[in-house]
Formats: structure tokens, C-alpha cells, sequence
């Protein structure tokens, strides 16, 4: 019974020791892995050799060992390091001791695929062809890439299920003599540098799910260097992307106020236009303009009649006053005559007053504008009829407008697009992260990361 307990106790030992990824007789030691994935490819784009460098970083006190992944690796050589490399079985056994920092450098080879997959063509002075077939020429040269991204993940936005890749950034780097260069473009995102004697081009940019990119050279001897492309699971704009983000809906909910405030005023200025239009009802005001203007014209016509009658009985009264002189009448009479044409007198001084203030007032009725006060009327309803199209939408003249309720639904539509991009931002973000190796890695690595480097050789 005790020899069967102890098979046991050495059973789960075994156990223990095989599954851990680190065994570690200080608990202060850490791991991290590093892998650089290089696709060596001839000038069509065709794998020749896809070769991994991983690089293991042991840091503490102690000695150690560690087991790391290495699916489908084989020829498996360690390159640089201390510490011992054992390759079986699929995976890596790395033992050593380690005082500090101890670093390990090891190679294999592997069929699999990288996620970015690369095409190329190429076209010399407009015509597709091979480049083996105008090495060497006069002319122009265009070289054209093609990255596909195969990381597809189906995920759930909101209710809907969405296809999202995972981020890569594709950097393609190539070198030309200065000397040796008549003319040379690229496509957009692309930066052409010159430095000394030496043409540094660069593109950049991110398969989602493809990207294309491009670079023309005009050479009196078609000539091409190695082209190196560097595929990183990682955005460089996608932290400030996801800041603008969160600062733009803040400028949206601000946007949104200050219309809010606008409509609610424009709305209450065209109430107001309107009701001072309609209930002022200026166009019985502008005819009634008319008949006094009218009226006063009568009036000072009569006026001027009634002026010449007054003239008359005043003419008639002295001629009468006169008679009666003559003829040594009754004082009495002669009296009251006198005081007849006082009165006559004092009319016709109050009529010409009163005809006076007649013309007056006719003058200026006739001085109102009133056709620009119609006008002004009618651009009152127009501005009306805007302020209201303006506020809730409609038409201005025979152009329909969205009015600042449509603005403002537009605006809340498109807040609603960005908190919906923020969140595939953020799952894109994560995959980029999740994206941290390519054969494997130790378990309990405290971090880790690939990139792939497609070397394309034109020898």
C-alpha cells in the first residue's frame, strides 16, 4: 500500500512538471516571447520559405525551465542564448539558470500561412508582364501589391452579427540608388525620402480586408532591391481614433443644445411674425390707407370749393355793407353785416387752416409706399414661412430644406453610428491585442507579440 501511494506521489509529480509551462525554483522568475514570422518570397509573391525567429526573455533568479509552443515548427535550431533547447512533440523545452536576464534565440520552419497574404504585379510602360522578363530594360515600371487579410471574425454589434477583421498595419519599405532614378511615384499613404545617395520608399496602410498599394519607377535599367513588408496585428491610430471619437460626441451633445435652443427660437420669432401678419391683418390696414388717402382728396377738393363760396358771400357782403352806406340806412343793420363778414372772415381763415392740414395730411398719405409696404408684408410672410422651414423642415421657395429637427435626428442617428464604430473599435482593438502569437507561446508569458516580415528577393 505505501509502494502504491508513492507511485501515485510520483505520478502527480510527473504530471505537475510536464504541464507546467514554467518550472521554476524561484517564484520571482517571468517569461515573455517574441516572434518575428519571415516569409521569403520570389518576385511573384510565391513562398519559397516561411522561417519564425522566436525570442525567449527569462528574468529573475534561479533556475528555470520553460516550455513553449511550437505547432507545425520544424528544423528548430537555437541561434543565440544560454541555457539548453530541446525540440519534440510540437512544442520547446528551454532550461538554464538565470541570474537577471537571461535571453534565447531559436529558428524553425513552418507551411503555415501567414494571416496577410501578398500578391504582386507588375506592368512595364502600361503592360502587365513578368518581371524577369524586363529586368534590365529602359522604361517604366510599375509594382503593385495586394495584402489580404483571412482573420475573420463574426461578432456581435448591438443585435446584429458583424464581420470584423483583426487589425494589421502593412508597412512596405524599398530602396533605389538616387542615381539611378529618372522619375518615381507612389500611391496614396506613400512617402518617397532622399537621403544622401539613397530613394527610401515607404507604404503604408490596413487590410481590411485588403489593401492596395503601388510604386512607379522610371529607370534607364529596370533594377529592383529586396522589398521587405511588415505586417504588425496592431493599429498606430487606433487609441487617438477611439479619443477623437469620445471627443466629437461631446461636440455633438453640444451641437445638439445649442440647435435645440435655435429651433425653439426660430419657431417662437416665426409665431410672432406671424401673428403680428395675420392678426394685424395689414392688408385691410394698406386698403383703408387707400380710402382715406381717397377721402382726403375729396375732402380737400371741397374744401377748396367751399373756400371760393366763402370768398364769394365775403365779396357779397361788402358789396351789400357798401349799398347800404350809400343809401344812410339803419346803423343797426349795417352792424350786423359788419359782424356777418367778421364771421366770414374768421371761417375762411379757419377753412384755409383746415385745407391746409387737408393737403397735408394728403401729402403724406400720398408719400406712404404702399406697394413696399406690401412688399414688406409679403417678405414678412416669406421670412415666416422660412424661419418655420428652417426650424421644422419644408420648402423655401422650390427648394426643399431639413429643417434644424431634422439636423438635430440626423445628429443623433450619427452619434449613434460612432458609439457603434467606438465599439468595434474597441473589439478591433482587442483582437489586435489578442493577435500575440503565431506558433505558440509559454502559458504564463507575462507578454508576447509577432510580427511577420514578408522579404521579397529579386536575385
Amino acid at each position: 500500500m505505501k509502494r502504491f501511494r508513492l507511485f501515485i506521489r510520483m505520478i502527480l509529480i510527473f504530471l505537475l512538471i510536464s504541464s507546467s509551462p514554467i518550472l521554476s525554483f524561484s517564484n520571482s522568475i517571468s517569461v515573455s516571447d517574441d516572434e518575428t514570422v519571415y516569409i521569403i518570397t520570389d518576385p511573384t509573391g510565391s513562398v519559397d520559405k516561411i522561417v519564425v525567429i522566436d525570442w525567449i526573455r527569462v528574468e529573475g533568479n534561479g533556475s528555470y525551465t520553460v516550455y513553449d509552443r511550437a505547432s507545425g515548427l520544424r528544423n528548430v535550431k537555437k541561434l543565440l542564448g544560454d541555457g539548453t533547447l530541446t525540440a519534440s512533440e510540437g512544442r520547446v523545452k528551454i532550461e538554464g539558470k538565470v541570474n537577471g536576464i537571461s535571453d534565447i534565440y531559436y529558428r524553425g520552419e513552418t507551411d503555415k500561412r501567414p494571416p496577410v497574404s501578398l500578391g504582386i504585379n507588375y506592368y512595364f510602360n502600361g503592360k502587365k508582364v513578368q518581371y524577369k522578363d524586363v529586368k534590365g530594360k529602359k522604361g517604366h515600371l510599375k509594382v503593385e501589391f495586394t495584402l489580404k487579410n483571412s482573420t475573420l471574425n463574426r461578432i456581435k454589434i448591438g443585435d446584429n452579427l458583424e464581420d470584423i477583421y483583426t487589425p494589421f498595419t502593412v508597412i512596405i519599405t524599398t530602396n533605389f540608388p538616387a542615381s539611378k532614378i529618372k522619375e518615381i511615384n507612389v500611391s496614396g499613404g506613400g512617402t518617397v525620402a532622399t537621403a544622401g545617395s539613397n530613394i527610401t520608399v515607404n507604404l503604408m496602410g490596413m487590410p481590411q480586408p485588403e489593401f492596395k498599394g503601388w510604386l512607379e519607377v522610371s529607370m534607364d535599367k529596370i533594377e529592383l532591391d529586396s522589398i521587405q513588408i511588415v505586417i504588425m496585428p496592431s493599429s498606430p491610430t487606433l487609441a487617438g481614433i477611439l479619443n477623437s471619437i469620445s471627443e466629437y460626441m461631446s461636440g455633438i451633445e453640444q451641437i445638439d443644445q445649442v440647435l435645440k435652443f435655435q429651433q425653439d427660437l426660430l419657431k417662437q420669432m416665426a409665431q410672432e411674425i406671424g401673428s403680428a401678419v395675420n392678426n394685424g391683418n395689414p392688408e385691410g390696414s394698406l386698403s383703408n390707407i387707400d380710402n382715406i388717402r381717397e377721402r382726403l382728396n375729396i375732402q380737400a377738393k371741397t374744401l377748396e370749393d367751399l373756400d371760393k363760396n366763402l370768398d364769394r358771400m365775403i365779396e357779397r357782403n361788402r358789396s351789400i355793407i357798401s349799398l347800404i352806406r350809400d343809401k344812410d340806412t339803419d346803423e343797426t343793420l349795417l352792424n350786423l353785416l359788419e359782424e356777418e363778414r367778421k364771421d366770414l372772415e374768421s371761417m375762411k381763415a379757419r377753412l384755409r387752416a383746415l385745407k391746409k392740414d387737408t393737403l397735408e395730411m394728403y401729402k403724406l398719405s400720398s408719400d406712404i409706399p404702399l406697394d413696399s409696404i406690401r412688399g414688406i408684408v409679403a417678405s414678412l410672410s416669406r421670412i415666416q414661412m422660412s424661419l418655420t422651414a428652417v426650424a421644422e423642415g419644408g420648402a423655401v421657395g422650390f427648394v426643399m430644406i431639413p429643417g434644424l429637427n431634422m439636423v438635430r435626428e440626423g445628429i443623433k442617428t450619427a452619434k449613434s453610428e460612432l458609439e457603434k464604430n467606438k465599439e468595434k473599435m474597441n473589439i478591433m482593438e482587442k483582437l489586435a491585442k489578442g493577435y500575440n502569437s503565431f506558433i505558440g507561446k509559454p502559458e504564463n508569458a507575462k507578454k508576447s507579440s509577432v510580427k511577420f516580415v514578408y522579404y521579397i528577393k529579386f536575385e
